[in-house]
């Protein structure tokens, strides 16, 4: 014998019309309105629940990625520029000088120094992700610099490198693009100090 199921209840009835007395008598609205069975409704809801716990979880991982991908080309200037970030470099809290005319000497490299106060000249009339990072100065100078040394300091049981950008951390490191007049801070502490 075929059995006749309620969609709202889900309960079973021996005959069509004990399942539609039933439903006149325990569910009129549907009876009434039978667009949408309580099951369908049902399912809309847990499928709404379910897109809306994969949204929040899909926006809280998006939230956590850092605003400025490393290596972004959108940072770089589409135009020509003249800039000047001011780069300060500490090891174990003693400050070490950055030379004056470092990309000066043969060709003038686009970015480059004219003193020793760390003030770093980005003079580019071409400026690409290249040529923009801040990895492209350290090679310029002749200088180890990335995310695990400054210098000969390396990150490892002894100590470690960090990086500042306008007093805030920063873990793009060699690949940062400056921007005119940011404070770019290195500095590496040892674990004695």
């Amino acid at each position: 014998m075929k059995q006749h199921r309620c969609d709202a209840c889900e309960k079973s009835f021996d005959s069509a019309e004990a399942l539609a007395m039933h439903n006149k008598s325990k569910h009129p609205e549907e009876v009434k309105n039978p667009l949408l069975s309580s099951r369908t409704k049902k399912r809309i809801r847990n499928w709404s629940i379910f897109f809306i716990i994969a949204g929040l979880i899909g926006w809280g991982i998006v939230a956590l990625i850092p605003e400025k991908v490393i290596g972004d080309s959108s940072a770089v200037p589409s135009e020509p520029i003249h800039w000047h970030p001011r780069l300060t470099i500490t090891i174990n809290n003693q400050k070490e000088t950055i030379p004056a005319n470092i990309g000066i000497s043969g060709v003038h490299q686009p970015i480059h120094t004219h003193d020793s106060t760390g003030t770093l000249h980005y003079e580019n009339n071409r400026p690409t992700l290249e040529n923009m990072r801040l990895g492209f100065f350290f090679e310029v100078w002749g200088k180890k610099f990335n995310s695990t040394c400054i210098f000969d300091n390396c990150n490892n049981d002894s100590g470690t490198v960090k990086m500042f950008v306008n007093d805030k951390e920063n873990f793009e490191f060699d690949s940062y693009i400056p921007k005119d007049r940011d404070d770019i801070r290195i500095e590496y502490i040892s674990k004695e100090n």
